[in-house]
């Protein structure tokens, strides 16, 4: 069993990487969200409502009445209520979507109370294979747009892009990298292939 495959195989291809650094039940619904305002061109003050469906963990644990006012980042990045208005808000969550600046941002705070999570039986007998989220968006003028996301962004079945994963590099090293280095450490590892010296690329990552 450990030899099978070897050398032809490489499970590393069939990594996920996450794209928000939020619990990942939350990934699926934010998925959703963010691709119905991506498609059809919607800001945070476009929206009237958002509903979602997603598994009884998503609509209980991750939607209880705490979630709807998270005051510290270990709320808020358990809050898929706060996830969903953040994304909204801002076309993404980030490291620093969890600051106190941002935790109280009147724009994400104003999109809470529109929020509803509700449980979905069919959803839920999918689980864990399949972890849907459907979300449907009211605008102020009364449309609605629905999508359906089954595997969230970053998952082997939807992977990030290059470019995604260079945004959330930057994102994590912001304050921390400074630009130059970063772009040294992707030119480098985007060609690690032709390393020669592994302890040179390791010393780029020490901070």
């Amino acid at each position: 069993i450990l030899l099978d495959g070897l050398g032809e195989k490489f499970l590393i291809t069939d990594c996920g990487y996450k794209a928000f650094p939020t619990e990942a039940l939350t990934h699926q619904p934010m998925s959703a969200v963010l691709n119905a305002m991506q498609k059809n061109g919607l800001v945070a003050e476009d929206l009237a409502r958002i509903h979602i469906q997603t598994t009884a963990r998503g609509a209980d644990i991750l939607s209880d009445p705490s979630k709807y006012d998270p005051q510290t980042k270990e709320t808020a990045d358990h809050s898929l209520p706060y996830c969903l208005a953040a994304v909204a808000a801002d076309g993404g969550v980030y490291p620093n979507s969890f600051c106190d600046e941002k935790l109280f941002d009147p724009r994400i705070r104003a999109l809470l109370g529109k929020i509803e999570v509700v449980a979905n039986d069919e959803i839920d007998a999918m689980f864990p294979a399949t972890k849907r989220a459907i979300a449907t968006l009211t605008t102020n003028d009364g449309r609605e747009f629905s999508e359906t996301v089954d595997h969230a962004k970053g998952s082997p079945q939807n992977p990030l892009s290059d470019e995604e994963l260079i945004n959330k590099f930057r994102a994590n090293c912001d304050g921390v990298i400074d630009t130059a280095r970063q772009d040294a450490i992707i030119e480098a590892t985007w060609n690690f292939e032709g390393c020669e010296d592994v302890g040179a690329y390791m010393k780029l990552l020490v901070v």
